[in-house]
């Protein structure tokens, strides 16, 4: 092989590395907020597979200043396949929300790769409030 042959196929290693980095996941919206009357409140998240292949994900709640689980808040689909280039909109329910409580919590999205595949633990996390009415 030329040396400009090998320089092009290790320019293109290059870009589908870094876009394999960049592109880890889609999920938005970044922040959302909602009010209740009653003691549940629904989100619709929305993920995005940027990749040209089948993906898994995994969804996941944790607390807003840590990566503690949060128990209350229900994911029905939190291991998702998507294909090449789709979306899919994702339900979260916060549940047990008290008269006037407001429960903040965050809900993350990453890709599921098989162990010692990772060089970077990649996810995007929604901040996430919920109000419950007096």
């Amino acid at each position: 092989m030329s040396a400009i042959k090998l320089k092009f196929v290790a320019a293109a290693l290059l870009a589908a590395t870094a876009f394999s980095a960049a592109g880890a996941v889609g999920f938005g919206p970044l922040s959302l907020s909602g009010v209740t009357r009653t003691e549940r409140k629904g989100f619709y998240l929305t993920l995005i597979n940027p990749y040209p292949v089948q993906e898994r994900f995994r969804i996941y709640s944790i607390e807003p200043e840590n990566d503690k689980a949060v128990a209350r808040v229900r994911i029905p689909v939190s291991t998702p396949r998507l294909g090449p280039f789709a979306q899919r909109r994702i339900l979260v329910v916060d549940t047990g929300l008290i008269p006037g409580e407001e429960h903040k919590f965050r809900v993350c999205a990453e890709r599921v790769r098989p162990a010692g595949e990772e060089l970077i633990h990649a996810r995007v996390c929604s901040k996430i409030t919920a109000r419950r009415l007096r």
